[in-house]
This record gives structure tokens, C-alpha cells and sequence, in this order.
């Protein structure tokens, strides 16, 4: 599990590097309406980007679910046995992956003039 949290790190800060480099701060400007269509598509593939970071992982959740099933119809553990240790150690791993984006990616596209903002 390691080497595949490891993977999804390493591959968010090489496509926010690219995101980076796409859209600098230099060529846009927040008072013009094209500039305000471009925030809006570095928003938008930024949101895209960290909803489906987390799909590695279907095949894994797919091939536990037979043995989901049989526990369920066998009345042995409830649904949210299932389900939360696994939300409960994913949530570090996503906050770790949107500051990483963040960090990277929000003050040279322009979202806000000052570091510190």
C-alpha cells in the first residue's frame, strides 16, 4: 500500500508541475474576462484532478467484495465495518495529496497575488 500512496504522491506533484507551467501567472490578469475563463479551467481540472485520484484503488474494492457479501448475508459484520477504517486511514492520504497541489500549483497560476493569502 505504501509504494501505491508513493505513485499517486509522486504522480500529483509531476502533473501539478505541469499544471504549473500551463497556467502561469505572468500571462493572465484578474481584471479581464479571458483571464477569469482560465482561473476557471485550472479550477475546474484541479477539482477533476483530486476527485479521480482516489480511483487506483477500485480494483481493490471490487475484488473485497465478495467477501463483503458473504459477511453481510451471514449477518457476521455491518456495512460500515467495511467502510470506515478504510475512509479513516484514505482521509491522510487525500488532505496530504490536495496541500501537496495546493502548495504547488496556487500561487504561480494567480489565485492570490500574496504567499500568504
Amino acid at each position: 500500500m505504501m509504494t501505491c500512496d508513493w505513485n499517486i504522491l509522486l504522480q500529483i506533484s509531476l502533473v501539478s508541475t505541469i499544471t504549473m507551467s500551463v497556467f502561469l501567472r505572468t500571462s493572465l490578469h484578474p481584471d479581464s474576462v479571458t483571464s477569469g475563463g482560465v482561473y476557471l479551467g485550472a479550477l475546474f481540472f484541479a477539482l477533476v484532478n483530486l476527485m479521480f485520484s482516489g480511483l487506483i484503488e477500485m480494483a481493490l474494492i471490487i475484488s473485497r467484495l465478495p467477501v463483503y457479501y458473504k459477511q453481510r448475508d451471514l449477518y457476521f459484520y455491518p456495512a460500515w465495518s467495511f467502510a470506515l477504517p478504510v475512509y479513516i486511514l484514505r482521509l491522510p492520504v487525500s488532505v496530504y495529496e490536495s496541500f501537496l497541489w495546493v502548495a504547488i500549483t496556487y500561487w504561480t497560476i494567480g489565485f492570490a497575488p500574496e504567499a500568504s493569502r
